[in-house]
């Protein structure tokens, strides 16, 4: 057995709900037309009418004088009736009594179903004070029909009425039918071709609004089988103002975006494979030499002496420490990379943060018989940021300089007051071996890589400069660096002042 159901319209696409309701819109305006015009021509064929024959009934009571007589009841009037009848049968006739009962009628017995009129219309009617057409009640029946009404007079006094109907019931079913007949065919025509002329208005207007939409949706069920894999494709849409191009442009713009950030996820997944490279390099060899280290002593403990034993757990504590502190930036900068990390503003005097530093690093920096010294133009100034981040940038700085730098050098921690208003800037210079100028770019960069430093011959692996990078960035500054004019290299960044 086959079920047929109905499509839900909820499950309709778009093109065909817009069919369906413009379809349905233009039905109820075709059948609101035409009952709407219909509407007006009844009224205007009564008004027209009611018009024609209202001075019937005044002329027939003056006409025959039998309708002014005494005899308004009785059968000699009935008989003129259905003369009258004979001659015009869209016409019913009745005598009404001055209270408006009905004392004589040209129907047929038992037709008549009413037995009073309500004499306000005809009354209406005679004082002419009231637009036609005018209604008033059929006494076959309980609807309203035109009339033509005018008093009996005896003696000049009114003692009834001759109201006659103008539209019989044998007119109206005659009428009914007929129209009724027309109505269809003209019902028939107007439908079928609104139909015919609404869906060839539909299909051709529709397509030209609704193909940016396909487009839109082809596209997208295009991006979900590749699987996101390949870049969105931009949709072409002639320029205009309509509501879907609206839409289509911003699809378009969030395409270019998405593209954009598809591009940038490439590459950063590129540059971590990279990096995680270059990490693999850099922590294999601090392992390498800590285990080689430790297996001489494991394996020929016996065969070695104990000044050479105490050398070589010496360096393996020295790569251990390496590989700590390497593996601690990584997880550091993991961190900051994160975007979890927020700032704790609090205001201070920054002239304190660089003596406590340079105390801290002074027996580092004696050993190496490096000169650190602190160098202020005013002692007093004030700064709004993170202490700890701050400290954790220039400790960094320092570090690095006294790696980059021979003995004998300087290290300077210069604080001086911007060009910029509200801004201080802070300046660690020192007079090692510089930078490579080529090298500067990629300096901050964690990928990158040192040249060999003055220290210890080897090329440095630390994440400290980009550490130091992301933790201004936070604090809402950037890092320049610079080779000084004799040596040595000058790294600076500014902060807002209170």
């Amino acid at each position: 057995m086959v079920l047929n159901r109905l499509t839900p319209f909820k499950e309709l696409s778009l093109f065909k709900k817009l069919s369906l309701s413009a379809l349905a819109i233009f039905l109820i305006l075709v059948v609101g037309f035409v009952w709407i015009s219909q509407a007006i021509e009844r009224i205007s064929r009564a008004q027209a009418e009611q018009e024609l024959h209202k001075s019937l009934a005044s002329h027939l009571v003056h006409d025959n004088p039998l309708i002014s007589s005494d005899q308004l009841n009785s059968d000699t009037i009935g008989n003129l009736f259905h003369s009258m009848m004979i001659l015009g049968a869209n016409f019913e006739f009745y005598i009404l009594d001055k209270e408006g009962t009905i004392i004589n009628y040209s129907a047929k017995s038992g037709e008549v179903i009413r037995k009073k009129i309500n004499l306000e219309p005809i009354k209406d009617f005679i004082s002419e004070s009231q637009q036609l057409p005018i209604f008033a009640e059929d006494p076959r029946g309980t609807d309203s029909k035109i009339f033509s009404v005018a008093p009996i007079l005896k003696d000049n006094v009114e003692v009834g009425f001759l109201y006659i109907i103008v539209r019989s019931k044998i007119y109206d079913g005659i009428y009914s039918r007929l129209q009724n007949n027309q109505r269809l065919r003209t019902i028939i025509l107007i439908a079928t071709t609104a139909i015919l002329f609404l869906f060839a208005l539909i299909f051709l207007s529709l397509h030209f609004f609704a193909q940016p939409l396909k487009q839109l949706t082809q596209v997208i069920n295009s991006v979900q089988q590749d699987g996101f894999k390949e870049k969105l494709s931009i949709i072409e849409v002639p320029k205009s103002s309509s509501e879907i191009n609206i839409l289509t442009d911003a699809f378009n713009r969030m395409i270019s975006q998405v593209n954009q950030q598809f591009d940038k996820l490439k590459l950063v997944d590129s540059e971590r494979r990279e990096l995680l490279t270059h990490l693999s390099h850099d922590l294999r060899t601090p392992l390498s030499s800590l285990q080689g280290f430790l297996e001489t002593i494991a394996i020929k403990q016996d065969n070695i002496s104990t000044e050479k034993q105490q050398e070589y757990i010496a360096r393996s504590l020295k790569n251990a420490q390496k590989l700590k502190h390497f593996v601690d930036q990584i997880f550091e900068l993991a961190y900051l990379e994160s975007g979890h990390v927020s700032a704790h503003f609090e205001t201070f005097p920054i002239a304190e943060l660089l003596y406590d530093l340079k105390e801290k690093f002074s027996i580092k920096a004696q050993n190496k018989q490096v000169d650190l010294q602190v160098i202020l133009t005013n002692e007093k100034i004030q700064t709004s940021t993170d202490i700890g981040k701050l400290e954790r940038v220039i400790n960094n700085l320092i570090e690095n300089a006294i790696r980059h730098t021979p003995n004998g050098g300087l290290i300077s921690l210069e604080l001086k007051e911007s060009e910029l208003n509200n801004q201080v800037k802070i300046i660690v210079k020192d007079s090692g071996i510089g930078i490579p100028e080529e090298e500067i770019p990629y300096l901050f960069d964690a990928r990158y890589r040192g040249s060999k430093t003055a220290e210890d011959g080897e090329r440095h692996i630390g994440l400290g400069l980009t550490i130091s990078k992301k933790l201004l960035n936070i604090l809402g500054s950037e890092i320049n660096v610079k080779n000084n004019d004799d040596r040595g290299a000058c790294f600076s960044f500014q902060l807002t002042t209170t």
